[in-house]
Order: structure tokens, then sequence, then C-alpha cells
């Protein structure tokens, strides 16, 4: 049977403009009556529920075609599409958090920020480490441990954190004080024979117990950012 472009635009609960649209790009076949008006046969109404679902599941209008002319399977293209949606809602949850922080930010401080955030998600952190702890395999693990990984769906607070780490990392003094820090490290943990001198070993104790106040905050914004628990206690 044979349907108007009026009932079926009804039945597929869209505008005669929708259904004349998709006919024009030849999404629906149709036929014309000898008067000129188009008449729809009983699949086109499946086909334009389809298009539809498609569509406002945001399937490009070629995708659409690929799938009603079974050039590409309908499983293949919702399990690519739901790749991508994964992507987008990664990088929507991203901005989303730093647009959070920056809430109440004057221009020149979004833009400051944003730079800080991407610079911190490129190298300033793994710069910083370098830079302070070396290469010697004994701080190896420290180094895991003090490398902050910003999750792609990262909440609010995660990124205000990182965002502060990418501050304090900037800081000369702060990065000297670390390399002190770090030497006091290598000796107490190394086979340096200054470790047996008791008095070196008190001084080492000492510079670790009154490390830089930042170096503790440092350690607390890592937790934070890789959504650990607070440190119960921070040592040097």
């Amino acid at each position: 049977m044979d349907h108007s472009i009026g009932a079926v635009a009804r039945l597929a609960g869209v505008s005669v403009k929708t259904v004349r649209y998709y006919s024009d790009l030849g999404l629906l076949a149709s036929r014309r009556t000898t008067a000129g008006h188009r008449r729809y046969d009983a699949s086109a109404v499946a086909r334009l529920e389809l298009i539809r679902t498609l569509r406002a599941l945001g399937l490009d209008l070629e995708t659409v075609r690929a799938v009603l002319e079974r050039e590409r399977t309908l499983a293949d293209v919702l399990a690519a599409h739901a790749d991508a949606l994964a992507v987008q809602i990664r990088t929507l949850q991203a901005q989303h958090a730093v647009v959070s922080v920056a809430t109440h930010s004057t221009p020149e401080e979004l833009i400051h920020m944003t730079a800080h955030f991407e610079e911190a998600r490129r190298t300033l952190i793994a710069d910083f480490l370098t830079d302070t702890l070396g290469d010697d395999p004994v701080l190896t693990a420290a180094r895991q441990n003090l490398t902050p990984v910003l999750a792609p769906d990262a909440e609010p607070q995660q990124v205000e954190a990182w965002l502060e780490l990418a501050e304090l990392v900037s800081a000369e003094d702060f990065r000297a004080s670390v390399r002190r820090l770090a030497a006091g490290w290598l000796v107490l943990a190394g086979d340096d024979p200054l470790r047996a001198d008791p008095e070196l070993r008190a001084q080492m104790i000492e510079l670790r117990r009154t490390a830089d106040p930042r170096w503790h905050r440092y350690v607390e914004l890592v937790a934070v950012v890789n959504g650990w628990a607070p440190p119960s206690l921070v040592a040097g």
C-alpha cells in the first residue's frame, strides 16, 4: 500500500519537510503520481524511522546512507560510533573540569590556567622529576609514586590540584630544595660510604624532617590527582 508524504511523516513522527529532505538526498525512495505527488511504499516508514534514530544518535548522513545501502553493518557502525563518543566524553569531561575550576577567573587568569594545564599534561611534571630526581635507580620507585596521572574523566578538584602542581614545579627555588632532598635520599639509601657517618646521617634525617613545606604540599596534590588516600604522614 502506498502512502502520501503526509501519511509517511505522521507514521514516522517527523515533519513533511524532513521526509522531503531525505527523499531529495536519495535516502528514501518514492515514485511520482501523474499529478507529480510523491508516493511511498510500506518500507518507507521503517526506513525513515531508522534514519531518524541513527541521526538522533549523532551519526552523519554518509554513515546513515552506508547502513541503508548495506555497505556497512549496523553493528560495525554503532561500535565505531561508541568508540568515537567515548573519546568525546573524555574530552568534554576534561573541559568541564577545567571550566568548573575557572568559573570565577578573569580572562587573564583563565588563559594562564589553561596554558599551564596543557603544558603540565605534556611535559612539565616529567621534566620536573628528571631535573630533581635524575635517573638514579635508587629513586625509581619514588619517582613513580611522585608522578601525578590526570585521568581523562578527572573531577574538578583533581584538575585544580594538577594546575597547582604545575605552578609549584615551575618555581626554581622549589626545584632546588627537592634536588637537595633527593641528594639526602641517595646518601641514606645508596652505597655512599658517608652514610655510615652518624653526624651526616643525622643531618640527612633532619633535612627530610624539615623539608620545604611545598614538598609536603606536592605529595598531597599528587594523591589528589591520582585519587589516592591522603598521606597520613608526609616524609621527605
